[in-house]
């Protein structure tokens, strides 16, 4: 098996959920402007968010979040709430998925308030990741030794991208589809 380096593994990861708000943005503007969005990609990348990071990523965070309080307390103390904040935006996905399927539903939902909603989760994801990339990440990368990332690789659960890992999950295959030609025809235009 390959060596895990826990950081860079949670930084991809970060590019990946970036990809996806990407994807979220644009069925959203498609949306406002009174189209008619893929519903299917969303409800897929909300799922998406309810699998993997809450599932996986966050708990992953969370594990070096307390390693970094126990080394060093002083200037890791911004990561006090980090699991609180994490559980923030399971309860914001959870509330996202739900609004989700009510339009799925045909549930009569202003289109105004839908809008604000996704606008919403993806800032929220955004800023989150914003912050960890700004402090979580350097101080993690200059506070914890080779050791310390070892004992956290081996404490950590292990579980495949269900969308971007080696193997995408049947459900998510034409996510990745979808993914893979919208970031296509970026390039090409």
């Amino acid at each position: 098996m390959a060596k895990r380096n826990v950081l860079l593994e949670l930084r991809s990861e970060h590019a990946n959920m970036e990809r996806l708000l990407g994807v979220l943005d644009q069925q959203i503007e498609v949306f406002e402007a009174a189209g008619h969005p893929d519903y299917t990609t969303i409800q897929d990348i909300v799922l998406y968010f309810l699998d993997f990071p809450d599932q996986c990523h966050h708990p992953k965070e969370d594990l070096v979040a307390q390693k970094l309080l126990s080394l060093s307390p002083g200037r890791a103390s911004q990561l006090r709430g980090l699991a609180d904040l994490h559980s923030e935006l399971g309860a914001l996905t959870r509330r996202m998925a739900r609004l989700i399927h009510r339009v799925l539903d045909e549930a009569e939902l202003p289109r105004a308030e839908v809008i604000q909603a996704v606008k919403d989760f993806i800032h929220s994801q955004r800023h989150h990741i914003q912050m960890e990339e700004e402090y979580f990440f350097p101080l993690a990368e200059e506070v914890l030794s080779a050791s310390d990332l070892e004992e956290l690789e081996s404490e950590i659960f292990q579980k495949d991208d269900p969308l971007f890992g080696p193997e995408t999950e049947k459900h998510f295959e034409m996510l990745r589809d979808f993914i893979l030609r919208s970031e296509e025809a970026g390039r090409e235009a």
